[in-house]
């Protein structure tokens, strides 16, 4: 069975949601082309890591995601929290938290403020999905349902933390481990969003089963 979206064209969550799918495909893109040529590069220079052509990749890299994942954060920023403080509010606080960036963008590096700013967002993101599963909060979605809003706030966590990992953890020994849990919170998300009645089937079986002698 198909869920329905509830979102009217031509509303304020219509375009975020066109948005926030262009900006994701171009940062596939992205990632897509520095893994080939990472891959590439690799294969014919094996040691070129270790030179200065490492540093310039990573730097061209980061400049040329920078702009796309401030754009994608921001979607996500406007989308998410959108659900615990009024709009406004959520505005304001995220032209502080961009101001942040940019400053430290200056008086540091791009890639650090990138990582500043992801992690900003991998905090609020992961408050909401903690209020969404627990239950509390003022916290208000387009769609009804449990299932389908933890993992529509699973989704959103895990996206915000795979495009962190990309970024920020590429040479990190933590690297696969981020990527991991990325991944398993994008497919969980992915599966509940899309799948919530049989999930909620297979919850009360498994409720049903705990209680039997």
């Amino acid at each position: 069975m198909t869920p329905e979206l509830n979102i009217k064209p031509k509303t304020y969550d219509f375009y975020l949601m066109l948005l926030t799918s262009a900006v994701l495909v171009v940062i596939g893109l992205i990632c897509l082309y520095g893994i080939g040529y990472y891959t590439y590069t690799n294969e014919t220079a094996p040691q070129w890591t270790q030179t200065q052509m490492y540093g310039d990749y990573i730097d061209s890299m980061n400049q040329l995601i920078y702009p796309f994942v401030v754009l994608l954060l921001v979607a996500l920023g406007l989308c998410i929290p959108k659900r615990i403080v009024p709009r406004q509010s959520l505005l304001a606080a995220g032209t502080g938290i961009l101001a942040a960036t940019f400053l430290i963008a200056l008086i540091t590096n791009i890639g650090t403020s990138l990582a500043f700013l992801l992690a900003v967002s991998i905090v609020v993101q992961a408050a909401v999905m903690v209020l969404t599963m627990l239950g509390q909060g003022a916290l208000t979605y387009e769609r009804e349902g449990y299932f389908v809003q933890t993992g529509s706030s699973m989704l959103h966590l895990g996206t915000v933390i795979f495009v962190f990992d990309f970024v920020s953890m590429r040479t990190s020994e933590l690297h696969l481990g981020v990527f991991w849990v990325a991944t398993i919170l994008i497919t969980v998300g992915t599966v509940l969003s899309f799948y919530p009645g049989e999930a909620g089937n297979i919850a009360r079986f498994l409720r049903q089963g705990s209680k039997s002698p």
